[in-house]
């Protein structure tokens, strides 16, 4: 009796399982089989140092030459190239190390910085680490006693983040119909390629009889600093907070709030890190159908990476 009634249970927690499948596989149905072809992630730029360059000591009075070698891996997906990348040592007076203000700035680098892939398959091909590198630097000065320098790598490089957007077409904008092809009022799939400046949500719904309201949720979510796309980080705030938006569609469609653009392209400012742009596309079809919006983000990006460098007192 004590078997059965275990076989019976048993039975009853597969059922319940297989019925809770079912209920997700049908909740989310029709984002289910939307393809991903991104890596996605946040970042485009990992910075690092080389190791030992710079080292983490070295002695005053000409007794030390070392090299500073900035390591660049792109873990984003849009390629860099070489002449968008501005790498700038800060923190250290050139004149200390028997330098000149521009020996520490390199306005472009010798190779451009090819993106992270995914191939056919959806193996991740890595970037390759592209390194930038400032020599030959020797502290000149005797010190009185051992000093403590933070040693900044500064990178500005120009990016991009790509979106794919799900979107609904009607015949009848108006129309509730459970059993349609696709439904207009909601939020809908939304995919990003790997970069700090992300679409984080993408909303459809009616506006009149005859024309369709999109909502683009676009955040910054890296850690560095973001600027109109070839400024190459000025200092000053009139490049800065800004990207350029952009619409790929061959629909009837109009944005609002472009600056210097045309109804589906142009530069944006981004508020505390963040804007809402509305865009409405004319309708007047006479079928139902789902296609996508390519939307394309591009800005210069900042970013840093430091570390302490003790110069000693020689004897």
């Amino acid at each position: 009796m004590k078997k059965i009634q275990i076989i019976i249970m048993l039975v009853m927690v597969a059922v319940l399982t297989l019925g809770q499948e079912g209920c997700e596989s049908g909740e989310n149905g029709k984002n289910g089989d939307k393809v991903n072809t991104f890596i996605g992630g946040t970042t485009g730029l990992n910075i690092q140092y080389a190791e030992g360059a710079p080292p983490e000591e070295i002695f005053d009075n000409k007794q030390w030459t070392f090299d500073v070698e900035v390591k660049l891996k792109n873990v984003g997906e849009a390629d860099i190239s070489s002449e968008d990348v501005v790498v700038k040592l800060t923190g250290l007076n050139p004149l200390d190390f028997g330098k000149t203000e521009s020996d520490f700035v390199k306005d472009g680098i010798n190779e451009d910085i090819p993106a992270t892939k995914k191939d056919f398959e959806g193996n991740i091909i890595d970037s390759p680490d592209v390194f930038v590198t400032f020599s030959g630097l020797t502290y000149q000065s005797a010190l009185p006693g051992n000093q403590k320098l933070q040693v900044r790598a500064d990178v500005c490089y120009k990016y991009q983040t790509q979106a794919v957007a799900f979107y609904c077409v009607r015949e009848d904008v108006l129309s509730v119909d459970k059993d349609a092809v696709c439904q207009i009022t909601g939020e809908k799939v939304m995919f990003n390629s790997g970069g700090p400046i992300q679409v984080t949500a993408f909303s459809e719904q009616p506006s009149g009889s005859d024309k369709i309201r999109y909502l683009f949720t676009i955040k910054h979510q890296g850690t560095g600093r973001y600027y109109l796309p070839s400024s190459k980080c000025p200092a000053g705030r009139v490049a800065e907070n800004k990207i350029h938006f952009k619409i790929e569609t061959d629909e009837d469609l109009t944005c609002n709030g472009l600056i210097d653009g045309t109804g589906t392209e142009g530069d944006i400012l981004l508020n505390n890190g963040e804007r809402v742009i509305q865009c409405v596309q004319n309708t007047g079809v006479k079928t139902d159908y789902e296609d996508t919006l390519n939307v394309i983000l591009t800005y210069d990006y900042k970013q840093y990476f430091d570390q302490e460098l003790l110069v000693k007192k020689s004897i």
